[in-house]
């Protein structure tokens, strides 16, 4: 059920018919009491309670500016952080990167986060990529050349794979290079089109002499 400390800080006419938006909360402000009640909610054991308390959170975060409710939700969400909820660790995820970089172990719970079951928890640890990896370090992406993840570009569009796509634009910006775009497609599922780059100009450079010597 959705926390009702939270539900009732809310204006009886939403901007929307269905569902919490951002224009909800605008009219709020970040007091003690609201802290606690987001606290509250994201340490619930109700999985709807937690990704409210989320919600909230995020609309209000401001890292650096209160340093106990920073480390309050950064202690939150590292106690969740191998949860298999739907909503809850891409939430997670987005509060260790905003709140968590000088932790000992960040570089280590990003790079698990690179691999994990949820397409959203991969795409946010391959747009923080350079917050916790070396210099021009790209092994890592390597693994979403093969990412099954497929989803609309827009209302209506054709399918890609997402975050294949976004990986390889991330090596280019780790080596500082770019690579021949050629566009890839297969059927998807039985009865779509599914559209990547193709990753094999990449390996040709990976794989040249030049490289191999230390030169590119």
């Amino acid at each position: 059920m959705l926390n009702k400390h939270l539900i009732k800080r809310l204006p009886k006419e939403r901007a929307f018919k269905v569902g919490i938006s951002g224009r909800d909360l605008e009219g709020l402000s970040l007091t003690e009491a609201l802290k606690a009640d987001i606290l509250s909610a994201i340490n619930s054991t109700d999985a709807t309670d937690v990704r409210l308390g989320f919600f909230f959170a995020k609309h209000f975060l401001r890292p650096g500016q209160d340093l106990q409710f920073d480390q309050s939700l950064l202690k939150a969400s590292l106690a969740l952080i191998e949860t298999s909820e739907s909503g809850i660790k891409d939430n997670c995820v987005t509060m260790l990167i905003l709140l968590g970089r000088n932790l000992s172990n960040y570089r280590s719970l990003m790079l698990d986060a690179l691999p994990d079951s949820d397409p959203m928890v991969r795409q946010k640890a391959i747009h923080a990529y350079q917050t916790y990896t070396r210099p021009k370090e790209f092994g890592p992406l390597e693994r979403f050349e093969q990412d099954d993840y497929a989803t609309e570009i827009g209302m209506g569009s054709h399918l890609i794979y997402e975050l294949r796509n976004m990986a390889l634009e991330k090596i280019e910006t780790v080596v500082n290079r770019k690579f021949k775009k050629i566009e890839k497609t297969e059927i998807y599922k039985g009865n779509n089109v599914v559209f990547w780059w193709d990753w094999e100009p990449f390996h040709k450079w990976k794989n040249g002499p030049l490289h191999k010597l230390g030169f590119v």
